[in-house]
């Protein structure tokens, strides 16, 4: 018993986290004064509320202990015979909250999300001329926001497949020994279990192959091959239990651990070091050269483009480490974070051992919510370094970075929503819920150094310089 318990509990109790973290996220993210509307292309409007959130996650909450009560006190026959329904029961009721035609629960956010998770699981549109065709544009970042979510919670894509099966079996009256195998033996747990990182590989794929710049192509390659780590990772895990490890020889077993933990530790090491360079935008050198090309001249062609503070290499990096400009305060957050992100990462990735079966389901409930919670904190340093590429400022930052006017290549928050800019990099995408894209110029005088939409046509040597400079695109997460 307390195995289920832990087992079909876990992924709802994670999910009640996430929700919750998310709330936590927004507090932050509004106290930071960040305009998520420019960093995710929402309307205002569909931007949800704390406290929305709070309440959303206070009634499954609510709806998660009333099943527990149920559960252990077999007050229902039926659940107290069929475990599997705790599961399937939560489930269904989180999906009709998310698709009640009723304006409560914030019915813009709920839209916006539907869509976005839609474009997600089926990146396909139709054109007249040709049929159903990938997507036309490299990935909006709130896609890929969303789709790194989803692999935190792979976990629970899992369970809910086990619990489908198990349904099924009792429904047909086989109830052999499925609660003690879990389903391990079926391949459709594995497969649930890996549909996010398979959805984030495709997602890249697609950045891949509508790429302009060969060194975006380049990292989205490298992107790619991260997820596919992710996925020999889940399935060299569960193949002990779909061979049948009963039937290998003891030499065989240690062929499969042996080949799990060279996968987990190439996981591990690869996507650690994603999180902390390319999504975190840290690692930068304390000291770095001068790079003749952060100029007022690119190519012959004066005032076109100004590198922002963070890619300003003529000067040095008084965050040792970590980046040029920093938003979060004080600066020992990072390191707290680089540090928790490590030890969560091991965490997360040990979890898809067959020994974790031995460990017991507690451990597997652990380290679902650990995986949540390290996916709150990564999305603290994911939209702040966002913010930071495309120059969007607090008051309070701009205010404590230029006391004194403007200064050549200073980045402002910009007063009026619709002049904050976008990623220069995807200055072709174009989404139902994207703002127009602007382009970034720098004017000769120092009083006319702002942001223009759509004025500006840069040429080709400089757009590859543009590109070269934010190699960590908002695309590469």
């Amino acid at each position: 018993m307390p195995s289920d318990v832990s087992y079909f509990f876990g992924g709802p109790l994670a999910i009640n986290i996430f929700i919750a973290g998310g709330a936590l996220n927004l507090v932050i993210f509004r106290s930071m004064g960040f305009p998520l509307e420019k960093v995710f292309g929402m309307h205002p409007d569909e931007i949800p509320t704390p406290r929305g959130l709070i309440t959303f996650v206070a009634f499954l909450t609510t709806l998660l202990g009333a099943l527990y009560y149920v559960f252990k006190l077999h007050t229902v026959a039926l659940i107290g015979r069929c475990h599997e329904l705790v599961l399937v029961v939560y489930c269904v009721v989180v999906l009709v909250l998310l698709t009640l035609p009723f304006d409560v629960l914030h019915l813009k956010f709920r839209r916006f999300l539907g869509r976005t998770l839609r474009r997600c699981v089926f990146p396909l549109t139709w054109v007249t001329s040709g049929g159903l065709v990938f997507a036309e544009t490299e990935t909006p970042f709130v896609e890929v926001y969303i789709a790194d979510g989803l692999t935190s919670m792979s976990k629970i894509f899992g369970d809910i497949a086990v619990a489908l099966l198990m349904m099924y079996q009792s429904v047909r009256g086989i109830h052999d020994d499925m609660y003690q195998s879990k389903m391990k033996h079926h391949l459709l747990p594995c497969v649930a279990t890996a549909s996010p990182y398979m959805i984030r590989g495709v997602q890249c794929l697609i950045s891949y192959h509508r790429a302009a710049v060969v060194n975006d192509k380049f990292l989205h390659v490298l992107n790619t091959f991260k997820y596919g780590t992710g996925l020999c990772v889940i399935l060299v895990g569960a193949l002990p239990m779909l061979l049948a490890p009963s039937s290998m020889s003891d030499q065989r077993l240690l062929d499969t651990d042996t080949l799990f933990l060279l996968c987990a530790c190439c996981n591990s090491l690869y996507s650690l070091f994603w999180d902390v360079v390319m999504d975190w935008g840290l690692g930068q050198p304390p000291v770095p050269g001068h790079d003749p090309a952060d100029s007022d001249t690119n190519d012959g062609h004066p005032g076109t483009f100004s590198s922002p503070p963070l890619w300003n290499a003529s000067e040095p990096n008084d965050h040792a480490y970590l980046r040029h400009t920093l938003l979060y305060h004080p600066q020992h957050v990072y390191f707290v974070a680089l540090a928790v992100d490590a030890m969560l990462r091991v965490l997360w990735v040990t979890s898809n051992w067959h020994w974790a079966d031995v460990v017991g389901a507690d451990f597997k409930m652990v380290a679902q919510v650990a995986e949540v919670c390290r996916r709150c904190m990564w999305n603290l340093f994911r939209v702040e370094w966002q913010c930071v590429k495309l120059g969007l400022r607090t008051s309070y930052d701009a205010s404590k970075r230029q006391p004194s006017g403007s200064s050549k290549g200073a980045y402002h928050k910009l007063p009026h929503a619709e002049s904050a800019p976008l990623s220069p990099t995807s200055a072709s995408l174009k989404t139902p819920t994207s703002p127009t894209v602007p382009r970034l110029v720098k004017s000769k005088s120092n009083d006319e150094n702002l942001f223009k939409m759509g004025s500006y046509k840069p040429t080709d040597g400089g757009l590859h310089h543009l590109h070269a400079k934010l190699a960590t695109v908002d695309k590469y997460v």
